[in-house]
């Protein structure tokens, strides 16, 4: 693992956005969830993902891919 980043948001700045592709290479984002803090890792190759927390710390969800901008890749990986 190259780098990891623990943080919590401000109350409404959590939002979580998904990202949707169609068939002619068109790619649109949505904000699908808000949470409340995060544990983000960048491995060795430069790929990224994220673990989403509660307002109380604990894990929500887990999204093994990101974009380079920091938008999620698939569906999460539920964990409460």
């Amino acid at each position: 693992m190259q780098n990891i980043t623990i943080g919590r948001y401000k109350p409404s700045e959590g939002n979580i956005t998904k990202v949707h592709y169609d068939g002619d290479g068109e790619v649109s984002r949505e904000v699908v969830h808000s949470y409340a803090g995060w544990v983000e890792g960048v491995r060795e190759d430069g790929s990224s993902w994220i673990l989403w927390l509660d307002e109380d710390a604990s894990p929500v969800a887990f999204y093994g891919r990101r974009e380079a901008d920091g938008a999620v890749i698939g569906e999460p990986i539920e964990l409460a």
